[in-house]
């Protein structure tokens, strides 16, 4: 069961993830190894619209989200989200406020989920890593949790109405702290060593899974 004090939250938790097992045949590996409390990161790759709430409900603990600006434009929808913790971040501009709102949930010692791509793959390469997640390790000093989710771009592909029932795996990793790598240096050789070291975890972690997905293979390290 998930640790979570808000009902809403635990009962949807509860839902997702029945209906995940019916439907996707959901298996979750390395459960153990997410910290139960405290501030953390939570980093996956990305590849469907069914990631979020998936890791979500494989996750043993309460989440919070940075989405796309795009769906808080939904009325009933939008509200829900919000309820159960997600925040709008503008793509491709340097949102400040997105971070600071991200530093604050994680100065409250809470989970955060950031999709480290910063956009769906296609499941054939992981993309290059975008810099928010070696940005707020960094600045907050929380632990980052490499995640890997396979399956969901088969299962529901771009530019497809609905889903299909499709095997999904996840995989949670051993958490890593910005600081134990590579301590006070923020040059940018550094930041960028950091977010290609949480990528190769989680290429790491597809290959546990089974279902390897590669480096990009002009930058793969």
């Amino acid at each position: 069961m998930v640790r979570s004090s808000d009902w809403l939250y635990r009962a949807g938790w509860v839902l997702v993830r029945g209906l995940a097992r019916l439907y996707f045949r959901l298996e979750v590996v390395g459960a153990e190894r997410v910290p139960l409390e405290g501030p953390l990161i939570v980093a996956p790759n990305h590849m469907s619209l069914l990631d979020p709430p998936l890791i979500g409900c494989a996750c043993p603990r309460e989440l919070r989200y940075l989405a796309k600006a795009e769906l808080f434009r939904y009325g009933l929808f939008t509200k829900l989200i919000q309820r159960l913790g997600a925040y709008p971040v503008e793509r491709g501009t340097a949102d400040v406020g997105a971070i600071k709102t991200a530093l604050q949930v994680l100065a409250e010692g809470r989970a955060l989920i950031i999709f480290i791509e910063g956009t769906r793959g296609d499941g054939t390469r992981l993309l290059p890593p975008t810099a928010g997640v070696t940005l707020l390790a960094r600045q907050s000093g929380a632990p980052v949790l490499p995640t890997a989710i396979v399956g969901t771009e088969k299962a529901w592909r771009k530019g497809t109405r609905l889903p299909k029932p499709t095997k999904v795996k996840i995989a949670f990793g051993h958490p890593v702290r910005y600081q134990d790598l590579y301590g006070e240096r923020t040059d940018r050789q550094t930041r960028e060593a950091f977010s290609w070291d949480v990528m190769k975890r989680i290429a790491d972690l597809t290959t546990e899974l089974g279902h390897p997905i590669p480096l990009p293979m002009e930058t793969a390290r």
